[in-house]
């Protein structure tokens, strides 16, 4: 029997507002917080940024929001000039024009120094500002904001638990003990009030989905998908459910200030799990009961496959939100847990391939295939149609199925990063 407070938990600390990719946001929140220790910041000397590779791939392509540029030293310099160490996620949602030009400055001035740091973590990032007088340090790990020491002229002022590499947290922890089945029983029976707040995923992703389509921003994706299919709601509800999935995308990696509902600390994962619901709960016209019951059933099938993963590594997690939003739809058009199995179990037949090489506006072209993949799946379980358990990673249990993609992305991959990131920076310097 599954724990309800402890799914809704999981609910409340993975489904959160983000705006812009989670990763520079992390490094922005740190020198948000150094700011608000330094009493005399009339003169910067220097800032020094140390990171984890995985922190260091997702920063060097994506846009920080409203900036328009990317990369550690821009997010650093963002949360100097324009950070709410208050807001987490949204350290610098409130960024106005007449910032920009001083945050550019500074990110270009060659204050700023960024390094990857020697640790095992995940993610980690250790920022650290220097005054004419004053000296700060603030270090992070375990998870975007999850500040644990902070350091003022070499004293520490404040210290809790690090954790430990590649720790899971108590919630995570038990997400591993549920099996699907306990999602879906939670997702369709809980007392709705209490899962209520999940409306918000859809009606904050459908926002970025709509800015995504009505400007430019990175690859276009979704703008092109409308374009060039000339679609609408009647006629492809595939093409739709691509176009405004990879338009959101296209927006959060390409520098809007709208927020975004992350899963699992990723705006792309959340984005996967609610937007091909939107689409569908508008073409069927459901009430809000069902939108809502829905979005949870999404998010916490992603949230459960995620928790077999490491929170930022080499497979791509869209792919598992994918799974979620494969859930979601298959409730709203009225399908049982049997066919919910099976859409996932399929998914899992697509799933191998999806090899995450850092943030940017290639994302959209990801969250695209997760989607495409997630809608073959779909209506192959529509038609009774199931991958046999005898292919790769698909198992007769689902919740095997899932948890062997979980094996794959956390031990599987674990020469992919390093790979990638080497790539990464090899071309930094041809560019040079």
């Amino acid at each position: 029997m599954y724990n309800e407070k402890l799914l809704l938990d999981n609910l409340h600390a993975g489904v959160i507002p983000a705006t812009g990719c989670t990763e520079p946001i992390a490094v922005a929140f740190a020198a948000a917080n150094c700011m608000s220790y330094i009493e005399d910041y009339t003169y910067i000397k220097s800032i020094n940024v140390y990171v984890s590779p995985n922190i260091m791939k997702n920063t060097m392509a994506v846009l920080v929001p409203g900036v328009e540029e990317p990369g550690l030293a821009v997010a650093a310099a963002a949360g100097v000039i324009a950070g709410n160490p208050n807001a987490g996620l949204g350290v610098i949602s409130n960024i106005n024009q007449s910032q920009i030009p001083i945050i550019k400055k500074m990110a270009h001035c060659g204050k700023i120094k960024t390094k990857i740091a020697d640790v095992q973590d995940d993610l980690y990032v250790n920022v650290g500002i220097e005054t004419e007088s004053e000296n700060i340090k603030v270090y992070i790990a375990g998870n975007h904001t999850n500040i644990y020491k902070i350091e003022k002229n070499g004293q520490c002022i404040l210290k809790k638990s690090r954790p430990i590499a590649h720790e899971k947290s108590k919630l995570k922890e038990y997400m591993q003990t549920v099996s699907l089945r306990d999602i879906w029983n939670f997702s369709i029976n809980t007392q709705l009030e209490k899962i209520s707040f999940m409306k918000e995923a859809d009606t904050m992703n459908w926002q970025i989905a709509k800015e995504g389509l009505k400007h430019s921003y990175g690859l276009n994706l979704g703008k092109s998908i409308i374009k060039s299919k000339d679609v609408d709601f009647d006629n492809d509800l595939q093409s739709m459910i691509l176009a405004y999935t990879t338009a959101a995308s296209d927006a959060r990696m390409g520098g809007a200030m709208l927020p975004a509902m992350s899963n699992s600390g990723s705006g792309n994962q959340g984005i996967t799990a609610s937007v091909p619901l939107s689409v569908v709960s508008r073409y069927l016209n459901v009430d809000d009961e069902k939108i809502i019951r829905a979005q949870t059933l999404s998010h916490l099938t992603a949230i459960y496959a995620h928790s077999f993963l490491p929170i930022l590594g080499a497979f791509c997690a869209t792919d598992t939100a994918a799974m979620g939003a494969a859930a979601g739809i298959c409730y709203l058009f009225g399908k049982n847990y049997d066919v919910m199995s099976m859409a996932i179990k399929n998914m899992a037949g697509d799933a191998p391939g999806m090899i995450c090489d850092g943030a940017g506006a290639s994302c959209a072209m990801k969250v695209g295939t997760s989607v495409s993949s997630m809608y073959k799946a779909v209506q192959l379980a529509f038609d009774g149609i199931c991958i046999p358990a005898t292919n790769g990673l698909v198992c007769e249990d689902v919740d095997l199925t899932i948890r062997g993609i979980g094996h794959l992305g956390t031990e599987g991959l674990k020469n992919a990063d390093s790979a990638i990131l080497d790539i990464m920076m090899d071309k930094i310097k041809i560019e040079r």
